[in-house]
């Protein structure tokens, strides 16, 4: 791309040897997949109790932080949510 098109759309000439693909990535759905990994804790769903399973001891009790790792406002929602499915009386 010759650096006087780069110019005029506001990018110095640092940029002139790089594709405007580099440039401007867009994301693609593939990319954009939602996996149960890449779910942050705070938007787990109530209704699915095998992704909070790894919250929860095998009597029913809620993890603390020191042992999932989370932060304050994860663990809030993690609670929030594991109470919420408690008491639409899902298995935990």
């Amino acid at each position: 791309m010759p650096s006087a098109t780069l110019k005029n759309q506001g990018l110095t000439s640092r940029f002139a040897g790089v594709s405007t693909l580099h440039l401007f990535r867009m994301s693609t759905p593939e990319q954009t997949t939602t996996t149960e990994s890449s779910l942050v804790p705070s938007a787990y769903p109530f209704t699915t109790p095998q992704l909070m399973s790894r919250y929860v001891t095998d009597t029913g009790k809620i993890l603390p932080r020191k042992y999932t790792g989370l932060s304050a406002k994860h663990q809030r929602a993690i609670t929030r949510t594991i109470k919420h499915s408690r008491n639409m009386l899902l298995a935990l």
